[in-house]
């Protein structure tokens, strides 16, 4: 399913939701700015005034962070549970791991670059331990090269 989808960014329904709401959150920052830089121009010469230069700058960094994400949302391919399976470790798994040499487990959820948050447990597709994980199967072992070395991870589970 991932190599059919190799130009399109992959979103679970859950990330899409969540980037959604972040649009909303940034296009109303992206608005305060304007109304800074509006208020701020009011106290002279623009090129000394430090309050209109940082609403400026922030104006600048959101519009560009709010037009990043609406070009992930309006191109993303956005994978519904329905076409999630769990034969095999894919896009929009949970697959519960055991590390074979520090004998800890390890559930991640294999999500798009764009929603990936490791404190949750959720990995991004194009990370190397999601790479290493794909496509294998319940009691497979997976040998993934990490920055701290070579770990090997055993399949215990694959879910939706």
């Amino acid at each position: 399913m991932i190599d059919d989808q190799i130009n399109k960014t992959l979103l679970t329904e859950e990330g899409y939701e969540r980037l959604s709401e972040k649009v909303e959150k940034i296009q109303g920052k992206v608005q305060q700015n304007r109304e800074d830089m509006s208020r701020t121009a009011k106290n002279g010469d623009l090129s000394e005034n430090a309050g209109f230069m940082a609403a400026k700058e922030s104006y600048k960094s959101h519009l560009s962070s709010l037009n990043e994400l609406r070009d992930v949302l309006n191109e993303a391919r956005v994978i519904k549970e329905n076409e999630i399976e769990n034969d095999r470790v894919g896009f929009g798994n949970s697959v519960t791991v055991k590390d074979l040499d520090g004998d800890a487990e390890y559930t991640y959820r294999i999500v798009g670059k764009y929603e990936a948050r490791m404190e949750h447990g959720e990995i991004s597709v194009e990370s190397p331990v999601a790479q290493g994980l794909v496509d294998k199967e319940t009691g497979d072992v997976a040998e993934i090269d990490t920055p701290g070395g070579k770990t090997r991870y055993e399949i215990l589970e694959i879910d939706k």
